[in-house]
């Protein structure tokens, strides 16, 4: 117990780390607030890894992403999200969201109903997949495209997207190769359609369900 309460206190410690050199660099660098939400984005879907191979008992792999539920709330509907240019409470939900999956995820794991590889494979499909591809997508996307009229989205990110989440399935679950070009399509096209930052939700767990029931098969 000693060694878990050890890694809880690491991955606080983490996430406040991540959360500090984010408001540096937004506050001190020419980088923008996107590619800083972006940053820690891609970098706290890492976390996982904490969680699934250091921390062991159901409670304190739960604890983390429970205490940042609120905590993130906090941030967001306090005004202090504005130190890191984050000042659109409807988008900036999604940082709720973020530790509401990995929670709901890990908690399935913890009742049998999801594997390790599936977690970890959607967790990183979130934050690496999801990230990547805004900040490439807002640098170098030239193929713009109106989803819902209003969401503009570039064909350049939705393929990192898609790339990302090939590699990170191909990698961390044992599914084989059309089950991985399938599961990484429907990640894909939820980034695209789910607005307000309810992807944090949608994408995570369906990538997690359907690794889970296709690995099954």
């Amino acid at each position: 117990m000693s060694s878990d309460l050890l890694y809880v206190a690491v991955s606080f410690a983490y996430i406040g780390l991540l959360a500090g050199t984010g408001f540096l660099l937004y506050r001190f660098t020419p980088m923008d607030k996107e590619s800083v939400r972006k940053y820690i984005h891609i970098l706290t879907s890492l976390w996982i890894f904490l969680v699934e191979y250091r921390i062991t008992e159901p409670w304190a792999r739960l604890s983390g992403p429970f205490c940042f539920i609120f905590i993130n709330g906090i941030f967001v509907h306090s005004g202090f999200g504005a130190l890191l240019g984050m000042d659109d409470r409807k988008r900036d939900n999604g940082l709720i969201y973020y530790p509401l999956s990995i929670f709901i995820m890990v908690a399935l794991e913890i009742g049998g109903f999801l594997s390790s590889p599936s977690v970890i494979a959607a967790v990183l499909v979130m934050g690496w997949g999801d990230g990547l591809a805004a900040m490439i997508g807002s640098r170098i996307g030239r193929h713009r495209y109106l989803v819902y009229g209003k969401y503009k989205k570039s064909a350049e990110g939705t393929v990192v997207m898609f790339a990302v989440s090939l590699a990170v399935l191909a990698i961390f679950t044992p599914l084989n190769i059309p089950s991985v070009i399938a599961v990484a399509l429907v990640a894909t096209i939820l980034e695209n359609v789910t607005p307000l930052g309810f992807d944090n939700l949608t994408v995570p767990l369906a990538t997690a369900v359907l690794s889970e029931v296709l690995c099954s098969l």
